[in-house]
């Protein structure tokens, strides 16, 4: 065959195909068009979200749970930036990475507070009460914290909420700074501006069940912290702890006064020992450090993460007491187990997969540092094996006596972080009180040192002599916390009614902290408190769990057990 006619052969038979091509090319088509109207691809860290993707009879809430995945992976992202800046960033990453976070905080408030949301959440709501019966509990939960989450922010400008990021974490560094020289002349300009940002944004959060027309904007701010909350409630329920707390104090220091103060810690304690230390005690107690870390920054120590990424950040070593550093790794490590527990295979991203809120959290994290993290039983655990780390074989200060009368010492000092149990409340009352007046304006930040000074003096009866000692000790101000102090407090309450529950249920509690086995505790509070993500609002769970709203009683009765028997 000659080239010519191999040519036109090969033409005949491409020509031959046309009529194959063609139906091939119209069931490609077909299939491009079929693609389009699926979903889109589930993205690994999604396989086992059933309930994310799950399909639903209503569109509009299908829409909504898509839109709510994304908004939460943003945060997630943000999460992971801040844990970052905290600890890994080099210094030439810091005006690239305020610009970031910013961005990303304002791309979320804009992905929720738009009119698409809204229009969504009506009709999923229409479809509710119109079919109730292909609405499940969990959805119901999940549509429910959605329309919260909306509200909240949904009459916030983004130019504020990018500049309340922006100037957030602008205040980390700013806090460490004045606080190493003792600058008020410095802190003040800034605090200013950061009071005047938070009031215009707790003028547009106003809503209208607000039944505290004085503090309308500080209420708004409280319930970004604490959902729900009413400056009513808070106040009847601190008004009751602080009468008793002052009826109670002189009795536990005049029954203290009897017996010799205990013995002081001598270091040196390596930091390098006390990290070993703190991430052993986490891990008995159910951390999972497949899924998280412990981690010390010169900044003040932050909770937070997600549940896949829960990086947990306490304040550098003192190597002489290291006391300090194991308060703040179980507190933190509280908050982190929590957020561990939380329903990430099933609702990862959702709101109902999330924590309860601030008050929620600070319960956790002071169940483990200063309820159970307190016990005679949980010393007399910890005392051999501080003993053996740290070398200090026959040291009377290391007995596990002494270091439970250390740690149960009542006394009235300047630090809120190095407050005792029993006294914490009026660092919280006095904090809350100030950052009251500033928001309500009855306080101008300029006369924040004398204020200062003056609550200390009448709640405490000692007087800082410095600034740092005083207005600049705590980061809350600096990073636009106004608002969270309460929770504190809130979640001590919380706290010690759980425990009071967990006693009853779980009778052997003292025998399993002094062998070490914290799993049954762990487990029941997983099974109760992680795992429940939002399905029920703050108090609602409470009732789940404990049978009561929230009371002060069991926190009295709890301070009244452990410190007037133990003084």
């Amino acid at each position: 065959m000659s080239p010519k006619q191999s040519y036109w052969s090969r033409v005949k038979n491409w020509a031959s195909t046309l009529p194959y091509l063609g139906k091939a090319f119209g069931a490609i088509k077909t299939a491009g068009a079929e693609l389009l109207r699926l979903p889109p691809p589930r993205a690994p860290d999604d396989v086992a979200n059933t309930k994310q993707y799950e399909e639903h009879k209503s569109k509009s809430y299908m829409d909504l749970k898509m839109a709510f995945r994304d908004i939460g992976r943003m945060n997630a992202i943000v999460e992971t930036l801040g844990r970052d800046f905290l600890t890994a960033m080099p210094e030439g990453a810091y005006v690239s990475r305020l610009g970031q976070i910013a961005f990303l905080f304002r791309r979320m408030h804009e992905e929720l507070a738009n009119e698409n949301i809204a229009n969504l959440i009506n009709e999923a709501q229409d479809h509710q009460k119109k079919d109730p019966g292909n609405w499940e509990v969990w959805d119901k939960a999940n549509l429910r914290e959605m329309e919260t989450m909306y509200r909240h922010v949904s009459h916030v400008p983004p130019d504020l909420m990018e500049r309340k990021a922006r100037l957030a974490y602008e205040g980390r560094r700013k806090h460490r700074d004045v606080l190493k020289c003792d600058d008020w002349d410095e802190a003040r300009p800034f605090l200013e501006d950061m009071v005047d940002l938070q009031r215009r944004i707790a003028d547009a959060k106003i809503l209208k069940d607000n039944d505290h027309a004085t503090d309308a904007p500080y209420q708004a701010l409280l319930r970004e912290y604490v959902p729900g909350a009413r400056l009513t409630e808070v106040d009847a329920l601190f008004d009751r702890l602080e009468t008793k707390l002052k009826e109670i104090l002189p009795w536990v220091l005049d029954e203290q006064a009897k017996r010799p103060e205990p013995q002081p810690l001598i270091g040196p304690f390596p930091a390098a020992q006390q990290m070993w230390l703190n991430k052993s005690l986490l891990k008995v107690m159910g951390f999972d450090f497949t899924r998280g870390g412990l981690y010390e920054t010169g900044h003040n120590p932050v909770e937070g993460g997600t549940p896949d990424d829960t990086r947990l950040v306490i304040k550098t070593s003192d190597a002489g007491n290291f006391l300090d550093s194991m308060k703040s790794a179980l507190h933190e490590g509280g908050h982190g187990i929590y957020i561990q527990g939380l329903p990430r295979e099933t609702w990862r991203y959702q709101p109902v997969g999330q924590d309860l809120g601030a008050a929620m959290q600070e319960s956790q994290a002071l169940l483990i540092e200063m309820i159970l993290g307190r016990t005679k039983e949980f010393y007399r655990y910890l005392a051999p094996r501080v003993e053996g780390l740290f070398q200090k074989f026959g040291d009377p200060a290391m007995t596990a006596d002494n270091i439970y009368r250390l740690k149960t010492r009542v006394k009235p000092t300047l630090d809120r972080k190095s407050a005792d149990e029993v006294t914490y409340f009026f660092h919280i009352r006095h904090r809350m009180r100030l950052e009251r007046d500033m928001i309500a304006g009855r306080l101008k930040v300029k006369d924040l040192p004398e204020a200062w000074n003056a609550g200390m003096k009448e709640l405490l009866g000692i007087e800082p002599t410095t600034h740092a000692q005083g207005c600049l000790q705590d980061v809350h101000w600096f990073v636009g916390k106004f608002g969270y102090f309460p929770a504190y407090t809130l979640g001590h309450m919380i706290a010690a009614q759980i425990h009071d529950k967990m006693k009853r249920e779980i009778q052997n509690i003292p025998e399993l902290m002094a062998s070490g086995d914290f799993m049954p505790i762990q487990q029941w509070l997983a099974a109760k408190v992680y795992s429940q993500g939002r399905l029920f609002r703050t108090d609602d769970l409470l009732m789940e769990v404990t049978g009561s709203k929230l009371t002060p009683g069991p926190l009295i009765n709890h301070l009244q057990d452990r410190y007037l028997e133990a003084a």
